[in-house]
């Protein structure tokens, strides 16, 4: 038992950084079915840390509420910009979804209620471990069920060919904002679990560096399905620990890694499965083969 204790207080941190950063992945991976490059996770992640953390220190709200009524905000601005930020493609609305991350960076960092470059500290500590791991578990849940829904397989369609999935009768507009509002919240609950974890909120953990990183997470894994974003947001947040006996050596192999997979796994880890899936087949298939003449 006091084994568990001590490897929870040593990486106790890591663990929850695991979880919230699948979370994270998974937000930019429900844009990405629909086809929509979007970068503004981060943004929206900032948006609902500042808010549950405003809302608990100066309205009184609890815990509970102030993670509800932040997703509500970042879900709100989410639909406000949705419409007109969506008729844009490829890397046009990557760009734009950048600019309104840094947007929302920009105004934390000049605006005094939000504590400006010092960044606002005193939030009330109340986000457990096991909290960000329930709604990640909750999320995957959600997952599953929507790639076996009709509106799970009208968001691959759109993804795959817009104009197709609208020839079929698809609201694609109307699919693609949930799909940006979804994200937007998801991404809200993670910042209000952020800021009640560390009770210290800075503009400068919502860079544009670390937008890129949440889309290589997805990306890394593979799009596959929705355990790629959680398998890649994993791996590559326990690389840089595993490799910590290297030093600066480290984050060069991190790179390299990324670099690898992006290469020759085009569809991330995920196609590592799908691999050994084919060199299965191909062994069961000569095994008939040769043991077909003979039966």
């Amino acid at each position: 038992m006091q084994t568990v204790l001590d490897f929870f207080g040593s990486y106790g941190y890591l663990i929850y950084l695991l979880a919230q950063n699948a979370v994270l992945a998974l937000s930019v991976y429900i844009t990405l079915m629909a086809g929509q490059l979007s970068i503004a996770s981060i943004g929206f992640m900032a948006i609902g840390a500042y808010s549950s953390a405003l809302l608990s220190m100066n309205a009184g709200l609890p815990y509970p509420f102030s993670l509800v009524f932040a997703a509500l905000i970042a879900g709100s601005v989410a639909l406000l910009i949705g419409g007109p930020i969506l008729r844009l493609k490829g890397v046009y609305l990557a760009i734009t979804t950048v600019g309104f991350g840094e947007l929302v960076r920009f105004t934390a960092l000049n605006w005094d209620y939000t504590g400006g470059a010092m960044g606002l500290s005193g939030i009330p500590s109340a986000t457990e471990t096991w909290h960000v791991f329930a709604f990640l578990l909750l999320l995957i849940f959600g997952f599953h069920q929507l790639r076996r829904s009709r509106h799970g397989r009208a968001l691959v369609a759109i993804g795959r060919d817009e104009m197709a999935a609208r020839s079929m009768g698809i609201p694609t507009t109307r699919y693609k904002i949930a799909a940006f509002v979804a994200g937007a919240m998801m991404a809200s609950v993670t910042g209000s679990f952020a800021a009640h974890h560390t009770n210290y909120l800075s503009p400068s953990e919502f860079s544009f560096s670390t937008a890129v990183l949440v889309l290589i997470y997805a990306v890394f894994g593979g799009l596959g399905s929705h355990w790629g974003p959680v398998l890649g947001a994993i791996v590559l947040t326990l690389l840089p620990e595993v490799f910590r006996f290297l030093q600066d050596w480290r984050m060069i192999i991190y790179g390299v890694s990324v670099l690898i997979v992006v290469i020759f796994l085009p569809d991330g880890l995920l196609e590592v499965r799908k691999l050994f899936r084919r060199k299965r087949d191909r062994a069961a298939h000569a095994a008939a083969t040769v043991g077909g003449p003979s039966a």
